[in-house]
């Protein structure tokens, strides 16, 4: 009994999923604290594109974090649901939503769920998110997940997922090219004599692209976009579109270094040509793939 239960147990505990994370580190964190998750990132508005929520649809966000999937698909007139695995998570959803007016949490709602055996009936939804979920889940944990996500899809019911990084960009496109870039600026900063130790440490040298610490416990599948295609289809989905992605460019902690870093793009991401095909399979760093249950 006791390895039953330890076979169900997640990879990752839920409590590296602390409040810190959320509203310090989490993607759209500056937006959600300066709006209660009324402004949205570049991130979460591509979602919603992706996705086309409608009026009456009925939408489930797979590892909804603070929340902000589910607030902007109820604003859209749709009766949205969003789950996580940490109690944490589901709290701040909930605090978030008792400040959007009465209709929006009338069509809202979170539960602590785990996603590997929803508690949803069969064909519930006719959308579902995953944005941000793919690298964090261990890849048999991953077809779990998404073969439960298929079975409460209706027919025809779309998914939208998103993940990042793309690991053909951080473990062959950095070591092999990238790195020796920032080397090079690296050499000519200190033989000009005009080095800035800030700027310096913007462009990592180390032979693997520097994680943060949660990306170091929490990031244990990484995808290339050929990856992903495959864990959809062998979840039984018919995936009708995959695009690579990045967003504004934003330095946020370091605005004062965004001119001189958007530049030297051109040279170490080779922007913007490497924002179509075929260099954004190896030069963008997002990852988005849409498709349906048959």
């Amino acid at each position: 009994m006791g390895e039953q239960r330890k076979a169900h147990r997640p990879a990752i505990d839920a409590a590296e999923y602390d409040e810190a994370y959320f509203l310090c580190a989490s993607e759209g964190y500056r937006e959600f604290a300066a709006s209660g998750g009324r402004r949205l990132g570049p991130r979460f508005r591509r979602a919603l594109s992706l996705a086309d929520v409608r009026p009456g649809q009925r939408v489930l966000d797979i590892g909804c974090g603070r929340g902000e999937l589910v607030f902007h698909s109820a604003l859209r007139g749709a009766r949205a649901v969003g789950i996580d695995y940490s109690g944490t998570a589901v709290a701040i959803a909930r605090q978030a939503l008792a400040s959007h007016p009465p209709d929006v949490q009338e069509r809202a709602a979170f539960a602590l769920v785990d996603a590997r055996r929803l508690t949803f009936a069969d064909a519930s939804f006719d959308i579902a998110f995953m944005t941000d979920v793919v690298e964090h889940l261990h890849p048999q944990e991953l077809v779990s997940v998404l073969r439960e996500t298929r079975r409460v899809l209706k027919p025809g019911g779309r998914l939208v997922v998103h993940t990042s990084p793309n690991r053909i960009l951080l473990d062959t496109v950095y070591p092999q090219y990238v790195r020796r870039v920032h080397q090079a600026v690296a050499f000519l900063s200190r033989l000009s004599g005009s080095q800035d130790p800030v700027f310096t440490w913007l462009l990592p040298v180390t032979p693997r692209f520097p994680r943060t610490q949660y990306e170091r416990v929490t990031h244990v599948n990484e995808q290339s976009g050929p990856g992903l295609i495959r864990a959809l289809t062998k979840a039984g989905y018919r995936v009708t579109d995959v695009s690579y992605w990045e967003p504004p460019h934003d330095c946020g902690y370091c605005r004062r270094y965004a001119i001189r870093l958007f530049l030297l793009d051109a040279v170490r991401y080779l922007r913007p040509l490497s924002y179509v095909w075929p260099l954004n399979i190896l030069f963008s760093n997002h990852i988005w793939a849409v498709a349906r249950r048959p």
